[in-house]
């Protein structure tokens, strides 16, 4: 009885392992009350996109950038609070003024993500931004990141980002609500 009770349990994770999407994929959207141009900016110059992003703050991480700010090859690299690096996020391609591209890069299991930024004027000074999220995760590791809450919670710091990236433009304010200075 114990057996076929193991072989049960074996083949079920074996079958939810085979399963479960490997691909995540959203498109998360907003609008905001700027034109196309200044929302690209944004979002392209890293020390700016650290200003409105919720990543840094809602992870206790620290951020510093590598290369020329917000060109191609631009990093935004994380670090922990003993300063060692654990990943980063790359500028990967642009099209101004309605398209920033990255690819994100973190210590944890084999995965791919990447994010894609679209704006899209609607209106005279409206603007929609899309955040078009992609990630492969290997498995067996996708079916443990879904138990975990790991893809509900980063889907979830995309609209928190979206939303500081709205405040950042209409009301001058960081993340963390505080007024802004101009950047160093």
């Amino acid at each position: 009885m114990l057996v076929a009770v193991l072989v049960g349990l074996v083949a079920g994770l074996v079958l939810a392992i085979i399963l479960t999407p490997r691909v995540v994929e959203y498109v998360e959207t907003i609008e905001i009350g700027a034109r196309p141009e200044l929302i690209y900016d944004a979002i392209r110059q890293q020390r700016d996109l650290m200003r409105w992003s919720a990543w840094p703050s809602e992870t206790g991480s620290d951020c510093a950038v590598e290369g020329l700010d917000g060109d191609v090859g631009a990093r935004t690299v994380f670090l922990n609070k003993k300063g060692d690096r654990f990943g980063y996020q790359e500028v990967t391609a642009l099209s101004a003024p309605h398209k920033v591209s990255f690819v994100l890069q973190s210590k944890g299991p084999p995965h791919t993500p990447s994010m894609d930024f679209y704006m899209v004027e609607v209106a005279n000074n409206r603007t929609q931004v899309l955040l078009h999220f992609r990630n492969e995760i290997a498995p067996p590791f996708h079916l443990g990141l879904r138990i975990a809450g790991v893809v509900r919670w980063t889907r979830m710091m995309h609209g928190k980002d979206l939303h500081g990236l709205k405040r950042f433009l209409e009301q001058g304010v960081d993340y963390q609500g505080q007024a802004l200075r101009p950047a160093a």
